[in-house]
Formats: structure tokens, sequence, C-alpha cells
């Protein structure tokens, strides 16, 4: 490993003070959330079942419900003052009847029901100390030919990028807040990191491509056996 290029220090993996979980909604994602979900209706098949990892207030979930009515999403997230305003956020839009929410870890999120067709996360493996519980469990979850749609900062290779996208990026929003995209390019994997990650699962690591200046995004149909 290259002792120049900046190393992974991690963040607490969930956001649960309601004053942070309010902040973090407050922020303008709408761009990155409504190139998330074009993305992911342009690539392939989405559904009808769907699974999303590390919700938080339910942004995308809405947004894909919107785009293809047909869905039906669980959202899953382990902070209580994020899915607080998630339920908030789902019934304003209307959506009670197509999103589902689960207090949970998805490091240990367990599914009785029929597989997910689709499963779906965004800036969520950042957050994992342990970013291969979540990677090598997709198998779990998904039904054999099912589609995985994982998306998440990369951590560049030095400050100055980092200080650069936050200013690009976060420039009009409060310290505070830019102040956690700062720190969350920091936990973020590199590009090699994750695809070392898929290919230690089995699953093809080419399926991991940069798909903006500062995202990776692992798309990838399972194998049907």
């Amino acid at each position: 490993m290259d002792s120049r290029m900046l190393q992974r220090t991690l963040e607490p993996e969930v956001m649960d003070a309601p004053d942070e979980a309010d902040l973090y909604d407050a922020m303008d994602h709408d761009a990155v959330n409504q190139q998330f979900v074009r993305d992911l209706v342009a690539g392939g098949a989405v559904g009808p079942n769907v699974l999303d990892l590390g919700t938080g207030p339910a942004a995308i979930p809405i947004l894909l419900c919107e785009a293809q009515p047909q869905c039906r999403v669980v959202g899953v997230d382990a902070s209580p003052s994020m899915l607080h305003l998630a339920r908030h956020n789902v019934i304003n839009a209307g959506y009670e009847l197509s999103i589902q929410l689960e207090l949970t870890d998805a490091k240990v999120f367990e599914w009785n029901d029929d597989l997910f067709h689709t499963l779906i996360s965004n800036s969520l493996i950042h957050h994992v100390a342990n970013p291969e519980t979540v990677v090598d469990s997709v198998t779990q979850w998904l039904q054999p030919g099912g589609r995985v749609f994982i998306r998440d900062l990369v951590r560049p290779d030095d400050e100055a990028t980092i200080e650069h996208w936050v200013a690009k990026y976060a420039g009009n929003e409060p310290e505070y807040c830019q102040q956690l995209l700062r720190q969350s390019f920091h936990a973020a994997l590199t590009l090699g990191e994750m695809r070392e990650l898929v290919a230690r699962s089995g699953a093809d690591p080419q399926c991991v491509m940069m798909t903006s200046d500062r995202h990776w995004t692992w798309d990838a149909v399972l194998p049907i056996t």
C-alpha cells in the first residue's frame, strides 16, 4: 500500500441524534438522489420487490416509487431518528402502501419473506467499519438473477481533492454539514478496495465502476443457478 495515499478513517456507523438527522435531511441531496434513481432505472430491470439498505430519510425509495409505481420497497436503517424522518416523508409523499420501513442494522438484517428482485444502497458502505459484511450478504437477500445496485463515495488520494469536493458540492451548506461530507470522504473506500471486496465475495469486480468524479457504483445481476 502506498503510504502517501490517504488511509481510511472511520466515522460513526449510525447518525442517531435527532438534530444530526434533521441537519442531514435538510442538506441538498436532490441532484445526487435523482441521478441515483435515473441510473438505476436506465441500467436494467428494477423490482418489483426492492430492498434499500441504509435508507436514511427514504428520499430514494420515494423517488423510485414515483419513477416505477410497480415497485414495493423495504427500507432498512439502524437509526431511529432517521426512520422517524423517513416515516414522515413517506406519509407526506403518499407511499405508505409502497414503502415499508424496518429499524435494523444492515449488517445483521434478516428477511423471512420472499427474496428481493433488486437491492439498492446509496452511501451506506462508508459508514460500515467492515463493509465485507454487507457485500458478502447480498446473495442471501436477492433472488437468483436479482440485481444489486450499490453506490458510494470514493476516497481520493489526497486532502486537497477532498477540500475541492467539499467546496464544490457543499460550499453553500453550514460548516457542520461540510464537515460531515469531509468525514465521509475519509471513511469511503477506494475503487480498488471495493473491487477487492466484490472479488472476494465471488462476484465480478469489473462491475464496480467510477460513475462520477466522486462515486463508484456496483451494478450487477446475480447468476441464475
